[in-house]
């Protein structure tokens, strides 16, 4: 009952619209902590929490600077201005303190607990590397079925977006999600899932010619795991990605596609000759994906190159503002409260700029810098840790090699957009990398116990 209260909530968070609703938040969040509360742990060694300690210590830094953004009479006098101005026209007691906004914070901090939650609860599933290869098998379905609705509902109800009428990104599948660039990288993860263990096959040709055994789910898994299937599965989260018409969704997918591929080839005992072929084929593999599948991103790319001037204001402003408010930032989630003041012209007056369409720099505005470095270099730490996994571990290099492609993609890709802030994708991505982080461990390390049913 614990996993499948933890495999609920990463297969349910695309669906309502991708979660964004505040009341998502909260029902997968109690849901997971339930969840964790309940894990079997006699998989996990000391290794293990070692391995987790640098989130751990993230989370808790975090945590401290939420505080001293919300108190009210701070004795560190770095209050913002707002409030002094407040107060002056109120006639109320003046405060010092640094949150833009009295709850802003605390509501903001529910959805990187979720994150939080649901890679540590995906790590202490996949401490078995049997329950990681199911675990990986289930993520893939599961962003496979979502790629299918959306394919679809866009040739069914082009207009549509599950029960409501689509205000945005018509002509493009968005599947369960409002935003078509979260669409992209959500299925371009999916599409690694399927690409990984396909790549894994034509090299070691190991799949068994029938199931272990009669019961219903080794059935489901021998069918679901075998070549044809892997195959079906990576062309239609494929052609799900070319149909969002993301420029950047689809041209990062397909670089994760090569760094997956060269990631898998690197270590194997080539000769120099076939080792340049499969590079050059690789490449024009690339290539040919985006030119069979990409039409319309190529035209977009056409019509508005690869740049968009108005994000770069964005990106400006932005910068202005973590220069008014270095070390703590103007509150967690106060981004959309404090940008109005610092927009120019130059950003005319279409639309509310909720988000600074860069993870990173939107969390150094909200946090201060050293917090958001702080998390840049954990992030990275972990990244450093699946890649040399990818290169170095012997059995099952296949999931740190899919962990490590998620993660520069979604990470990559967070840095020009807010695809890593959208709980649907996040979650998925949250357990991959949980997945991935897990098998990045030697496997003598630890005892196989358990099995993932």
């Amino acid at each position: 009952m614990s996993r499948i209260l933890a495999l609920a909530v990463v297969a349910l968070a695309p669906l309502p619209l991708g979660s964004t609703d505040q009341i998502w938040i909260c029902i997968w969040c109690v849901l997971m902590a339930a969840s964790l509360v309940t894990a079997d742990l006699d998989g996990v060694a000391r290794e293990d929490i070692w391995l987790l300690m640098p989130l751990l210590a993230t989370l808790a830094t975090v945590a401290a600077v939420v505080v001293v953004q919300e108190w009210r009479d701070s004795p560190l006098e770095l209050g913002n201005p707002v409030w002094q101005a407040a107060s002056k026209w109120l006639g109320s007691p003046p405060s010092s303190r640094v949150s833009t906004t009295v709850n802003g914070p605390w509501l903001a901090a529910g959805y990187p607990l979720l994150l939080a939650m649901v890679l540590v609860r995906a790590f202490v599933i996949a401490t078995d590397a049997g329950s990681a290869r199911r675990l990986l098998m289930l993520l893939a379905w599961v962003g496979c079925a979502y790629a299918i609705y959306g394919i679809l509902a866009e040739f069914g109800d082009p207009d549509g977006l599950l029960s409501r009428r689509k205000e945005a990104y018509l002509g493009y599948a968005t599947g369960t999600f409002v935003n078509r660039n979260t669409a992209a990288i959500f299925w371009g993860s999916t599409a690694i899932l399927f690409l990984v263990p396909l790549l894994r096959f034509a090299h070691r040709r190991d799949h068994s010619e029938a199931p272990a055994s009669p019961r219903f789910f080794d059935r489901a898994t021998f069918y679901l795991s075998s070549p044809a299937a892997l195959g079906t599965g990576f062309a239609i989260c494929l052609t799900a990605t070319a149909m969002t018409g993301s420029r950047a969704g689809l041209l990062l997918s397909i670089c994760a596609f090569v760094l997956a591929s060269t990631l898998y080839l690197a270590p194997l005992p080539l000769g120099n000759l076939r080792r340049w072929a499969l590079a050059g084929g690789t490449a024009v593999a690339a290539l040919l994906i985006l030119q069979l599948v990409g039409g319309a991103v190529a035209g977009r790319i056409g019509a508005y190159g690869l740049i968009d001037e108005q994000r770069l204001g964005a990106y400006e402003r932005s910068i202005a503002i973590i220069r008014d408010y270095p070390l703590l930032g103007v509150g967690w989630g106060n981004f959309e409260t404090t940008f109005p003041a610092y927009r120019t012209a130059e950003l005319g007056s279409l639309g509310v700029w909720d988000r600074a369409h860069s993870t990173p720099l939107e969390l150094a505005v909200e946090l201060g810098l050293p917090t958001a470095s702080l998390i840049v270099l954990c992030c990275l730490w972990y990244v450093y840790l699946l890649l040399r996994s990818s290169l170095r571990r012997k059995r099952d290099r296949y999931i740190p090699i899919v962990g490590v492609s998620v993660a520069a993609l979604g990470l990559v890709h967070s840095c020009i957009d807010f695809s890593l802030q959208i709980p649907g994708f996040g979650v998925f991505f949250a357990a991959i990398a949980g997945c991935g982080l897990a098998q990045s461990l030697p496997s003598e390390l630890r005892k196989d116990r358990g099995k993932f049913e």
